[in-house]
């Protein structure tokens, strides 16, 4: 067995350049969000730059340089000052002619080195980033060897220590890469052929696993997925040094208490549906797969209408039940919209369970914690921990759970408000919290976002792009997910408008769910008005019930109860504008 390992050497004294290329990274990266098509959609609490982060290292950044400065000034500029003062010290004059030529000099060969080095590392994340799928495919073509080189080049890369063993088994022969962190040690097992690639996770500590994490690691190895491998193996790497760096908080163990969560709080919502996992998409906080695309908690929170309803029971009880997902939903699910959870840094402590704790949320016959009223199942109460109590022996770490959602959700400002309140979130002004004119006066609108392939007469809602929400309370994700899904449902009937050439759309600034649609069918015109509800609810209303013209239809009053019941149910079921003009084709008002 050999034995290297990924970090023998000691981490290099910070330097005055080492703060100027933090402070220059933090910058660069609201730059490159601004410079990204849409960017400035994206420049908000939930967009993809961790603004609290980013202050903080920021802030340390700038502490750090003025220590070193001040060390400068007060160490190195004192004792020239002191040598030159001194009455006839001509050699220490002489001396201080010369020096400041060899910093000068010292200055612009570090400036350099600086300048080469940042330069080899942009241009070799390029190469790999462009070259990804070619060098799976290399390594997939290259053997056992080249396989088990990217491997230990992985580790080292990820500051792991590395082990490899070999022996035979029959005509085979397997070499056991062990990649080892304090914490976490993963043995990816290699032999001839990629069906017999095997993958194991195991911890030093008393840690319950999830065999999940192995199938995952082995479904990407065996697709020839070796850039998805590591990006999983790096995923566990990073809760490994978080728990090492932040002890006694584990990162591991509340990683997984998040995902006992998650099950949790869906088992109680099944119970109060009648245990149909359908209405989990429709009222619920989603279906909990953990460890799907990630290693961590997951949930899939919105599914499209028609893949909904394609699926059978069977793939219904795979899914509530974590289970494998069956070749047909996993080839769709893609099509889906997914939350994944992780840590990032924050300006405020938050709360960590200790190694007793599995669980956030407190079982349905429990009478102790803080309720939570479930805003999307009438009558539901849910109870989590009281995190406040002394007795509990929580910490207190500057890191939060963050939400990421997968793909981005382009939303309106109602929706981004109401994150904000759900998550108590204060925006930093009132502008920014309900309109933000300036920042959006040429960004794109929510209508041409997500219809890329059309155009809406005198687009009407500003958008922001949701990209990751911070959830400081777990009973956040109750309400959370409730206004992703109405957001997600309404920007999938406002993009079927344009697949039909026979309707047209018109949208509200004031009302940024309702859609008001005139269908030109057999030389008859039809006018609807449509809108999507908390709830998820979609109700549609012909203009013969509301009992008003095309020009008057701003002013209607539009109560449910009057709603066309039969069009309703076709939206709520299929999301889709041409399903709904071909009911009305078949079906004349």
């Amino acid at each position: 067995m050999s034995n290297e390992a990924g970090s023998g050497l000691p981490y290099p004294q910070r330097t005055i350049s080492d703060e100027f290329r933090t402070l220059q990274y933090i910058v660069s990266q609201f730059q490159t969000q601004l410079d990204a098509p849409h960017g400035t959609v994206g420049l908000h609490p939930f967009g993809p730059v961790n603004v609290d982060g980013a202050k903080t290292s920021f802030t340390q950044a700038c502490k750090r340089l003025r220590e070193a400065l001040v060390s400068y000034r007060d160490t190195t500029l004192a004792s020239w000052t002191h040598l030159v003062s001194e009455p006839g010290n001509y050699d220490g004059l002489a001396l201080t002619n010369k020096a400041p030529a060899a910093v000068r000099e010292l200055d612009e060969m570090r400036r350099i080195a600086d300048a080469l080095h940042e330069d080899t590392r942009q241009c070799q994340k390029i190469l790999l980033d462009a070259a990804a799928s070619a060098i799976s495919n290399v390594l997939v073509s290259g053997g056992q060897s080249m396989v088990v080189e990217r491997l230990k080049s992985t580790a080292k890369r990820l500051e792991l220590a590395h082990y490899t063993d070999t022996r035979t088994e029959g005509v085979d022969i397997i070499t056991t890469v062990t990649l080892a962190g304090s914490i976490i040690v993963i043995d990816v097992d290699i032999g001839g052929s990629w069906e017999s690639v095997k993958v194991k996770v195991s911890y030093v500590s008393d840690i319950e696993h999830d065999e999940r994490i192995d199938m995952l690691m082995v479904d990407r190895l065996r697709s020839g997925d070796i850039s998805g491998f590591e990006e999983l193996v790096e995923e566990m790497a990073v809760l490994d040094r978080l728990t090492r760096e932040r002890a006694p908080a584990s990162f591991i163990h509340n990683t997984f208490a998040v995902v006992a969560t998650l099950k949790e709080i869906q088992d109680q919502e099944l119970l109060a549906l009648d245990k149909d996992p359908r209405l989990l998409l429709k009222y619920g906080s989603g279906i909990a797969l953990p460890h799907a695309r990630h290693v961590g908690p997951s949930s899939l929170y919105f599914m499209p209408a028609a893949i909904n309803h394609g699926l059978v029971a069977s793939d219904w009880d795979k899914l509530v039940n974590g289970q494998a997902m069956s070749e047909n939903v996993k080839s769709v699910s893609r099509l889906c919209h997914w939350l994944y959870y992780s840590w990032e840094a924050s300006s405020s402590s938050h709360c960590f369970l200790p190694a007793n704790i599995q669980n956030f949320c407190l079982q349905a016959d429990s009478t102790e914690g803080i309720t939570v009223r479930h805003p999307g199942i009438q009558g539901l109460d849910m109870r989590f921990i009281d995190s406040t109590r002394t007795d509990m022996g929580v910490f207190w770490i500057p890191y939060t759970l963050v939400a990421r959602l997968e793909p981005s959700l382009p939303a309106c400002m109602l929706t981004v408000r109401a994150i904000m309140a759900a998550t108590m979130i204060e925006p930093q002004g009132e502008q920014t919290a309900y309109d933000s004119p300036r920042l959006l006066e040429n960004a794109p609108t929510l209508e041409n976002l997500v219809c890329s392939n059309g155009t809406v007469d005198t687009p009407q809602i500003r958008a922001w792009t949701i990209c990751r929400i911070p959830i400081h309370r777990p009973g956040d994700l109750l309400a959370v997910t409730n206004i992703l899904r109405r957001q997600a449902t309404f920007n999938s009937i406002l993009a079927s408008c344009f697949t039909d050439q026979s309707v047209s759309a018109k949208t509200y600034a004031n009302d940024p769910f309702r859609i008001d649609l005139l269908v030109n069918s057999d030389c008859v015109q039809q006018g609807l008005v449509l809108k999507v509800y908390e709830s998820s609810d979609v109700l549609i209303w012909t203009h013969q019930i509301l009992g008003v013209s095309a020009d008057d239809l701003a002013n209607a009053t539009l109560t449910k109860s009057a709603a066309h019941m039969a069009l309703s149910k076709v939206a709520d079921i299929s999301n889709s504008i041409p399903v709904i003009t071909q009911w009305l084709s078949t079906n004349p008002q």
